[in-house]
């Protein structure tokens, strides 16, 4: 079969990336593995797809992670960043370089430690318990809203000391600021800003009424003169928050998916849950809950032996590095007793993903009581009809279940 020519620049908007966008994956290893694009903005940009070539552009210091550094996109204007709360926003250990980035990776990794995620497996556990008896009262429904949203909402908003009251707020704002469709800017930046006093409101809170929660840990750090600045713990939470939140929604809601729509393999783990953590390994490399990142070129470099200019946008894909053919056998295949976690999903180098114990936490967890609970879980609706988080985040938006 001959396989389709790419268009000679990609558009990021485009049902290429958001209609089977693992076809169009795949023939971009094939035929350009780096390429130019057009982001959402209409500006041109870089897109890093092979394995290897995405590894190391994760931990090259000449791909800059800090948008202060770059002048090719607008990233705060595309997502609805409000102009005076960019600095709020923007000055966390994802968005930013040596020395900095080591300084704030190393005074949250202090609070942030296994000793306190080990501790929360129990509760991870009874909040899954807990949210599927009451899914399974119902009858069916969406599998996102009853479990994949709540759970790592609670676990996170637990975590950080977040009120009850303030959750279901919380859990809107979330979801808008994820979006990086310009489409919804002007929505997003009210959410930014709704998410932004909340987030001041709370550390406030902490002063007044510490607790045991990482947030009053965080709170204390900044005010005994621990080199974290208030911009920076206001950026740090909102860094915790969000994308503790976010990116374990789209993976539990992923990996429902492919469980269900992969019966074979969801027979598998039915009858050995000891490849939960397999199983969960293989639903992050076959649908990366965030599938692309960016960086901005210090200065003029080379990659996959492609010219890049100083000043250049990239981006890397790390869903089309997942399935590269080069590095996994046959990736097209969802298989639960994958023998290898190499995929790149958290990232890798300095900036390999803080969360990413938790978030396999959480859906090692999830999985084993859905499992427990609902023996004969299905799709109630055709795979056709279902809605698709866009580029960067990736999930399904609902899910529908039923069970006889």
């Amino acid at each position: 079969m001959n396989q389709p020519q790419l268009p000679e620049v990609l558009d990021l908007s485009s049902e290429l990336f958001h209609t089977d966008q693992y076809a169009t994956y795949r023939d971009i290893l094939e035929q350009r593995p780096v390429t130019k694009v057009r982001f959402y903005d209409g500006s041109f940009v870089w897109l890093v797809n092979r394995y290897e070539d995405v590894r190391a552009a994760l931990s090259d210091p000449r791909l800059s992670n800090d948008p202060t550094k770059q002048s090719d996109i607008d990233l705060a204007a595309a997502t609805g960043i409000p102009s005076d709360l960019v600095e709020y926003f923007q000055r966390n250990m994802f968005r930013s370089d040596e020395p900095d980035h080591g300084r704030l990776r190393k005074l949250v990794t202090k609070e942030f430690t296994m000793r306190r995620i080990n501790a929360l497996r129990p509760r991870i556990q009874e909040i899954a318990e807990d949210l599927l008896e009451k899914f399974a009262a119902t009858g069916g429904g969406d599998l996102v809203s009853a479990l994949a949203r709540p759970l790592p909402l609670t676990v996170m908003c637990e975590l950080l000391g977040v009120p009850e009251e303030d959750r279901a707020d919380f859990q809107t704002w979330s979801q808008h600021v994820v979006e990086s469709d310009p489409a919804f800017a002007e929505r997003n930046a009210v959410s930014y800003r709704s998410l932004f006093e909340c987030v001041r409101s709370l550390i406030r809170r902490r002063r007044d009424e510490p607790g045991e929660d990482l947030l009053s840990a965080l709170v204390d750090l900044r005010d005994s003169g621990d080199h974290l600045s208030e911009d920076e713990l206001v950026s740090t939470v909102f860094l915790l928050l969000v994308a503790g939140i976010e990116t374990t929604v789209n993976v539990l809601g992923t990996g429902a998916f492919l469980l269900l729509t992969h019966p074979d393999q969801l027979a598998r783990l039915r009858a050995d849950s000891g490849l939960t953590g397999s199983a969960v390994e293989e639903m992050l490399r076959y649908m990366a809950p965030i599938e692309m990142t960016s960086r901005h070129s210090l200065e003029p470099l080379e990659i996959g032996g492609v010219s890049i200019d100083a000043h250049s946008t990239v981006l890397i894909n790390l869903a089309a590095a997942n399935r590269d053919p080069a590095r996994f056998e046959d990736p097209q295949a969802f298989r639960v007793d994958r023998n290898d976690g190499s995929h790149l999903t958290f990232g890798h180098g300095i900036h390999y993903c803080l969360g990413a114990a938790l978030a396999r936490a959480e859906a090692e967890i999830t999985f084993e009581v859905l499992l427990k609970h609902f023996p004969e879980l299905e799709l109630a609706v055709p795979t056709s009809e279902l809605t698709w988080r866009h580029v960067f985040m990736r999930g399904p938006v609902e899910l529908p279940v039923s069970w006889r």
